[in-house]
């Protein structure tokens, strides 16, 4: 949508051979699914409008030009895929949270939202590093967007599979930090093994066969 921004707000997929294999939210809304195949995606959304994705130099391109934004905020990011990254903020906060004043500790406050809408402790170190972390996120965002033009969303969590977890509830361009005692409910809340990242078809399979479903199923079997 940066090289043809008149697709800004229109339904939009990416097609490889006869898959859509992503799209934007604006077809998500009108039924379209990644990996949805050509003919049912047109059949539920007419006003499709399919680029061709084959070529990924660009997409590779654009990547990178991401990753090389986040490492100005930090030197430890690491890659996931062409359209996520993991950022540790653990010196940039320890940082900024030197330069605060005992005082000023006080009116810190959240950027995006807190997931479950936890009470937010500001006499608790980790709330206050993750409330810092959430304004360095935020920053990091509106960074991508000036710079490369691109929205994205961001969560915020004591280590990376709750932060990728937790992406995801609120979307799009949107942020959410998960506080410690968020956790569980975060985990209790998906609805099968196979949304923990690092879970594919084959475990999945495994771990149905001995009747594990959910991660509340894995945390109670012996």
């Amino acid at each position: 949508m940066i090289s043809n921004p008149e697709l800004k707000d229109k339904p939009l997929g990416v097609q490889q051979k006869y898959l859509v294999v992503t799209c934007n939210y604006e077809a998500r809304k009108l039924g379209v699914k990644k990996l949805m195949n050509v003919r049912d995606a047109k059949e539920k959304c007419p006003q499709l409008v399919l680029v061709n994705g084959e070529d990924l130099t660009r997409y590779r391109e654009m990547s990178y030009k991401v990753t090389e934004l986040l490492e100005e905020f930090s030197p430890v990011v690491e890659r996931l895929g062409f359209d996520e990254n993991f950022v540790d903020l653990t010196e940039m906060v320890g940082k900024r949270l030197q330069q605060l004043q005992s005082d000023e500790l006080s009116v810190v406050t959240v950027s995006g939202h807190v997931y479950n809408n936890q009470s937010i402790n500001l006499l608790d170190v980790l709330h206050i590093r993750l409330l810092v972390g959430s304004q360095i996120a935020a920053e990091m965002r509106e960074a991508m967007y000036n710079q490369l033009g691109l929205t994205g969303c961001a969560g915020v969590a004591s280590n990376k599979l709750l932060a990728k977890l937790v992406s995801g509830v609120f979307k799009p361009n949107q942020q959410t930090v998960l506080l410690p005692e968020s956790c569980q409910h975060l985990i209790h809340s998906l609805n099968h093994i196979k949304e923990i990242p690092g879970i594919g078809y084959k475990t999945a399979k495994c771990l149905e066969a001995l009747g594990i479903n959910s991660v509340r199923d894995l945390q109670t079997f012996s």
